[in-house]
């Protein structure tokens, strides 16, 4: 009997002992997961300063853009081509995917671009039109493979002399007529980057590049961090009374949109707003050819001209020595101006053009 009344004596000691400042009542017990005021105030801390972020560019510069890309794709031989820039030809599509784009004028009120791809593959390429002599010796810079429907009889024999790797879209079977956005011939043959590569390939022309790189930063700069520099917010060109181009500069973007008589350009195919890195204003004289107002520009030759980059414009010259040979563009001290990576809109303009700058050199 003792002994069970010291055995319970035990066991009530280690009852109590367990429950000492616990809560016993049957009520809901969860303690929340809230902090307490006191609690956020012991443990929170200042934000330590974030690290800039580090982009990594993966792939090289391109040698006409700047821009990085897997390295095979900067060594393929670039394409030039002739696109069709009459009112029933607009909008033009893949030109978006262009790396660097002349406008230079035609006969009548008319201008046509070259456009100069290399490492980027538009499955809608046009309208394509025909050649024109001068457009031969900005595309034998590239060494480009030169596509183009047709062309002026002197363009041709000069395709011939020269002896360029052409695609034409009077012989060749990489085109089509494409009515589906209800263009009608002359202004609605296309072809793709596709066929253009498998043209070069089954007519054994030269599937690399040999050709001279152009000169570009590492990044986007400003113009003044190098140069004696204006500031160009908007600018136009007017060719003729009829087709006029301007520029206008989104900050946000760091580049110029681009507008035809006064409509916003974008790609047909991709619907993408056409936006320019880089304008080169190169200033050339030109002549009429014959009584159908075929023109000769002279561009083997040298000038003056303007580059416009990121707001600012300073004044250059430029040079080309040969039909092959580069154009060079300087600044005022001899030196090869350093383009911005992206992509670079040549505009060719004769001594009937007219610039207007909304913040112009006095800027």
């Amino acid at each position: 009997m003792l002994r069970r009344m010291i055995l319970a004596l035990i066991i009530v000691a280690v009852l109590s002992s367990c429950n000492n400042g616990q809560n016993t009542s049957t009520e809901d017990t969860t303690v929340s997961e809230q902090p307490t005021a006191t609690q956020i105030e012991e443990t929170t801390t200042l934000p330590t300063e974030t690290e800039p972020e580090i982009i990594v560019k993966e792939g090289v510069p391109s040698p006409i853009s700047g821009l990085y890309y897997p390295q095979e794709l900067t060594e393929l031989r670039p394409v030039a081509v002739v696109f069709d820039n009459h009112p029933s030809s607009r909008w033009q599509a893949g030109i978006s995917k262009a790396e660097i784009v002349y406008e230079c004028e035609v006969e009548g009120p008319f201008t046509r671009y070259l456009a100069v791809f290399l490492s980027e593959a538009p499955e809608h390429i046009g309208p394509v039109r025909s050649a024109r002599p001068y457009f031969l010796t900005f595309a034998l810079e590239f060494d480009a493979v030169f596509v183009h429907v047709g062309g002026s009889n002197e363009a041709l024999r000069n395709i011939r002399d020269y002896q360029m790797a052409n695609i034409s879209g009077m012989t060749s079977g990489e085109f089509w007529r494409y009515y589906k956005t209800g263009k009608e011939a002359p202004n609605n043959m296309y072809t793709a980057m596709k066929n253009i590569r498998s043209a070069q390939s089954y007519m054994n022309y030269r599937q690399a590049g040999n050709y001279e790189s152009w000169n570009f930063s590492e990044d986007q700069y400003p113009l003044s961090d190098v140069y004696d520099s204006k500031s160009v917010n908007s600018f136009s060109i007017t060719y003729n009374e009829n087709y006029n181009v301007r520029y206008d500069f989104n900050e946000d973007m760091g580049k110029y949109n681009r507008y035809v008589n006064d409509k916003q350009q974008v790609d047909e195919y991709y619907e993408d707003e056409i936006m320019a890195t880089n304008i080169i204003i190169q200033k050339l004289k030109k002549a009429v050819l014959d009584n159908e107002g075929r023109l000769a520009l002279y561009n083997i030759s040298k000038g003056e001209g303007y580059y416009i980059s990121n707001g600012e414009m300073i004044e250059i010259s430029w040079e080309k020595t040969g039909i092959r040979s580069r154009t060079v563009y300087t600044d005022k001290n001899g030196n090869e101006i350093l383009l911005n990576p992206g992509q670079t809109w040549i505009q060719v303009i004769s001594q009937n053009s007219i610039l207007g700058f909304e913040e112009s050199l006095d800027g």
